[in-house]
Order: C-alpha cells, then sequence, then structure tokens
C-alpha cells in the first residue's frame, strides 16, 4: 500500500519561532470595543493568547496526537494525510469517511472518533478514515489550480480505494457537507450511505405563499447572515493569496480570524469555553500555523466560487441523514433538504452548531451511529 506511517514532529525551534512572534505581536488601538460585533473580542482573544503563550503544550498534544495510527502517502500524485481508527483483529466493520472543513482539521473528529470507534450504547462501532483535505494540515498544498470540492471528492474515493473500502459510509459537514454529497452522487456504488451536519440544499425561488413557515424563516435567516458574516468568504473566494501574508507572519492575526467563526458558528452561552476546549481549539489553530497551511486551505473558496463544471447534477439519491443542529449556521429546514437529497433520516439534535463533532461529540456519535447502524449491508 502506497500509504504509510507517519509522525508529527515540529522542533522546539519552531515554537520557539511562535513564541517569539506572539511576543512581538502590535495590538491594535480599539477606541471603542463592541465585544463580538465588529470582529473577535479583544478581551477575548488577548485572554486567549495569553494562555496560548504561557500555559499551552504544544509538545504534550504531539505526543496524544501521535499516538492515532497517522497514514500519508500519494494520492493522484500529491501526498494525502489521515488518521484511520480500526476494529480489534483482522474482522472489518463498516468504514465511515469524516469530512472536516474550514477553519477545522481532523482534530474536529478526535473526541466523537473515539466514541464511533469503540461502539455507541454497546453498538458494533466502525472503522474510521479521518483524511486531511488537500491543502490543509498534513496533507499537500496542491501544485496546480483547480482542486475544487468535485475533485476532492474524487481523491476521497481515491483515498477509500487506496486503503481497501470498496464500499464506505460518508460524514461531512462544512466543507465535508459540500465534498460528501459530490462523493455519493459520483459514486453511488461505493457510498452506502451520506450523514451531513451542513445543508448545501438552496431555497427554491418560489413566492412567498408558496413556502413553509420553516422555509421562510431560514430565508429571513440566511438574509441577515448573508449581510454581516460572509465577508470571510468573499476574501478567501476572491483574494486568498493577498489574506495570507498576514495570516502566514501573525500567529494572533491567524488566531483572531479563526476564533471569531468558532465564537460565531457554534452553539455557546457568554462563555464559549463552556463549550470548547481551550487546548483543543489552539491545536486547530496550530495545525495551520505550524504546516503553514493557510493560504493552501483558504484556496478552496477560491477554487468553488471560480469553478465552471457543475458540482451536483441534481438531487442526491443515496440514502442520506441530515442532522439539524441548532447553532449551525448553514442549516435549510428539512422540506429544502428533502428536495436536494434522498432524505431517509431527519433529526434535530438538542444542543450543538457548526463544529458539532467538536461541540457536542456525544449527540453527534450517536446521530451517526443511528444512522449508519440502521442501513443494510
Amino acid at each position: 500500500m502506497s500509504m504509510l506511517p507517519f509522525r508529527i514532529d515540529f522542533s522546539e525551534r519552531a515554537i520557539a519561532d511562535l513564541h517569539r512572534r506572539i511576543d512581538a505581536t502590535r495590538w491594535p488601538e480599539l477606541g471603542y470595543d463592541l465585544g463580538w460585533t465588529t470582529g473577535t473580542n479583544d478581551a477575548v482573544l488577548r485572554d486567549l493568547v495569553r494562555y496560548w503563550r504561557r500555559d499551552y503544550d504544544w509538545f504534550a498534544v504531539q505526543e496524544q496526537l501521535n499516538r492515532l495510527a497517522h497514514l500519508r502517502g500519494p494520492i493522484e500524485g500529491e501526498e494525502l494525510h489521515c488518521v484511520v481508527y480500526a476494529g480489534p483483529g483482522s474482522a472489518r466493520r463498516l468504514p465511515v469517511l469524516l469530512l472536516h472543513g474550514w477553519p477545522g482539521s481532523f482534530v474536529e473528529f478526535l473526541d466523537a472518533a473515539e466514541l464511533l470507534a469503540a461502539g455507541v450504547d454497546g453498538g458494533p462501532g466502525f472503522d474510521l478514515v479521518v483524511p486531511s483535505l488537500p491543502g490543509f494540515a498534513f496533507s499537500e498544498a496542491p501544485r496546480a489550480p483547480g482542486l475544487h470540492p468535485g475533485r476532492i471528492a474524487e481523491r476521497m474515493h481515491a483515498l477509500m480505494r487506496t486503503l481497501g473500502f470498496e464500499r464506505y459510509g460518508v460524514q461531512g459537514g462544512d466543507w465535508g457537507g459540500i465534498i460528501g454529497p459530490a462523493l455519493a452522487q459520483r459514486h453511488p456504488e461505493a457510498v452506502i450511505g451520506l450523514h451531513v451536519n451542513f445543508g448545501t440544499a438552496r431555497m427554491p425561488a418560489a413566492e412567498e405563499s408558496e413556502l413553509t413557515a420553516a422555509e421562510l424563516e431560514h430565508r429571513e435567516r440566511r438574509r441577515r447572515f448573508e449581510a454581516e458574516e460572509t465577508g470571510y468568504s468573499r476574501i478567501q473566494g476572491t483574494r486568498p493569496q493577498t489574506l495570507a501574508y498576514g495570516l502566514q507572519d501573525s500567529p494572533v492575526g491567524l488566531l483572531a480570524w479563526i476564533l471569531e467563526k468558532f465564537w460565531v458558528w457554534s452553539d455557546h452561552g457568554d462563555d464559549l469555553w463552556d463549550t470548547f476546549d481551550r487546548d483543543r481549539l489552539l491545536t486547530n489553530v496550530m495545525l495551520y500555523w505550524l504546516t503553514g497551511s493557510v493560504l493552501s486551505a483558504a484556496r478552496i473558496y477560491y477554487e468553488t466560487s471560480h469553478m465552471t463544471e457543475r458540482l451536483l447534477d441534481g438531487p442526491v439519491t443515496v440514502p442520506t441523514a441530515y442532522a439539524r443542529f441548532p447553532g449551525e449556521p448553514f442549516n435549510p429546514p428539512r422540506e429544502a433538504m428533502g428536495r436536494a437529497f434522498n432524505l431517509v433520516r431527519y433529526s434535530e439534535p438538542a444542543h450543538g452548531g457548526h463544529f458539532a463533532a467538536m461541540e457536542q461529540p456525544a449527540l453527534f456519535a450517536a446521530d451517526v451511529t443511528e444512522f449508519f447502524g440502521a442501513l443494510p449491508g
């Protein structure tokens, strides 16, 4: 097999450089503070940066991550990284591909993957493949333009075939919720089922009298969201390279860019750390920083906004589950998803947002298990 064991190994010098840059941060003069209204909350960011500099221990995290089964090897000519969770012995269970998005990484799934692999409520569990998308973390940056979500879907299928999986399930959120449907539509012979916690279905161009109350509410909420919360997408979809010079050079700038999304897109109270573990969020940011993948990851937005082919050709026919977490901004109602997918399961977990596997690993794992556990082999 072309995939070989991989080990994370960053040096003391890399962390010393990070600390030097944090210490040299030029903080902006706010003049007045509106909390999260105009961007990242300054007080929350400064407190997290102090923790990052003084208390966060990358080498302890690196040791923990290296206890996982990492693989890396050429897929379609470029190095791809993944973490594999396999069952005991030689018996194989249903394999499930877990796909992250931006500004996430494979670490989003760490807690949920343990539950899914061990088995929820005494179930048999699943064999899991958790890749780093091309250009993210330890997967090589694409060497040429054009790697949009449809082509990434083909690369994910090639990864599963390389690992020996002929039929498998797919789960995705954020970009995973875009790549997953494309993979399911292109390879229905291989994808046994699709589970998404991110809605890609567009609202129909219909008169208000033809829409349900849920669709009307969602359309208005999306209108407000588009007006205030999509600047990041427009920048990364048009000028990611210009942005990258700042984020690649400033760890605090990178943290601020990512931290805002964890606040805006998640299901939380007044204290973000009641929902997220500081170390886990910082580890996610560290993967962007240490691998220098700020630009290569952001380019998925550019490739998508400039692709000339259709990503999906009609509804997805593979059996699909949609978990509509309450804090997910991209969560069209059931009616809209039912038009775009062969929706055989719909659920509304009580808590959780965009980073569902990270925010609510037990709820996420239970929902995924109920869907794939009920599918015929």
